[in-house]
């Protein structure tokens, strides 16, 4: 829905272009992610393609906390350390008590989750949806696919996931079958 700094949200739209980290793996699971080192073989193996990237930015440690009304899933809150460690008992505690809040604010005023959407931050991500759209029909494809397509295009030319999606909409990527 929203990110707290550029740092924050680096890391996000790298999880989002990727499709791997411990956003994806919450939202996937349901359950809470705790890495103390992300400089470790476990998290290198668990995420190949993300850790580096993480490193990069200075994160040692992540805490990822499920955002879960009922079993309705929302989303999740993201917490990067720059020391490695396991987060304290208070640490962990405040990231639950993010979450909650989340979904506290979340109904309050009848609002809903909509109001509290950062557009800038999730707009990007409605093109995304849109170009996989796009692909899945150039290609022939389903839509999990199209996006497998477009994470991969994103990848190996090193750009994001917003910036090929956006060339995608606009026309200039187009996809074809065949090698």
């Amino acid at each position: 829905m929203f990110a707290t700094d550029e740092r924050s949200r680096e890391l996000e739209d790298l999880q989002f272009t990727l499709g791997e980290g411990p956003a994806v793996e919450v939202v996937r699971g349901g359950m809470l992610v705790v890495v103390t080192d992300v400089t470790s073989s476990e998290a290198s193996l668990r995420w190949p393609i993300f850790t580096p990237e993480a490193i990069d930015r200075s994160v040692k440690s992540i805490i990822a906390v499920p955002i879960q009304a009922g079993a309705i899933k929302v989303g999740v809150v993201d917490c990067y350390r720059e020391f490695a460690g396991a987060p304290s008992s208070e640490g962990r505690a405040q990231a639950l008590v993010c979450a909650e809040a989340v979904i506290t604010l979340a109904g309050a005023g009848g609002q809903g989750p909509a109001g509290m959407i950062d557009r800038e931050f999730t707009g990007r991500r409605d093109r995304v949806h849109q170009a996989a759209g796009m692909v899945s029909v150039q290609l022939d494809i389903g839509l999990a696919d199209a996006l497998a397509r477009l994470r991969a295009h994103a990848y190996a030319s090193d750009r994001k996931l917003d910036e090929v999606a956006r060339d995608v909409v606009l026309r200039r990527v187009t996809f074809r079958p065949g090698p």
